[in-house]
């Protein structure tokens, strides 16, 4: 049993401030448990993407605008270490905040590809007023 040693210094602490420690001492815990949970579900998501094979138009547009001769050097840079086999494009889909704006590319690759299926529909639409 331990017992209060009156001859011992007086506390440098106030109690609230000790309480207030305390508390949020348990705030990080519980945030950094939520951080852990949001860590694994960010991975389940990426295991079940990398799962499903990447659409092939998306590939060929990904491969054409990185090619392209005009394209930004960090367009260059990712088509080149595709080609050179050190990543792939699904690798690339997957995670492209590893690349150096690696979203500019992805968002330049959706644009293509949507504005490609608009052009598609709107021949099919004008094909189908003329019959």
């Amino acid at each position: 049993m331990e017992f209060y040693d009156a001859s011992s210094a007086a506390p440098t602490k106030s109690i609230d401030l000790v309480l207030g420690e305390l508390s949020a001492h348990g705030a990080t815990a519980t945030l950094l448990a939520r951080l852990d949970e949001v860590d694994d579900l960010v991975d389940r998501i990426l295991e079940e993407e990398g799962a499903e094979a990447l659409d092939p138009e998306i590939v060929q547009s990904l491969d054409l605008i990185t090619a392209a001769h005009d394209a930004p050097e960090h367009f260059r840079r990712v088509h080149d270490r595709v080609e050179r086999g050190f990543t792939t494009w699904e690798a690339f889909w997957q995670r492209p905040h590893d690349e150096y704006r690696g979203f500019e590319i992805i968002q330049a690759a959706i644009v293509r590809t949507t504005s490609e299926a608009g052009d598609t529909l709107a021949r099919i639409d004008t094909k189908e007023r003329r019959d």
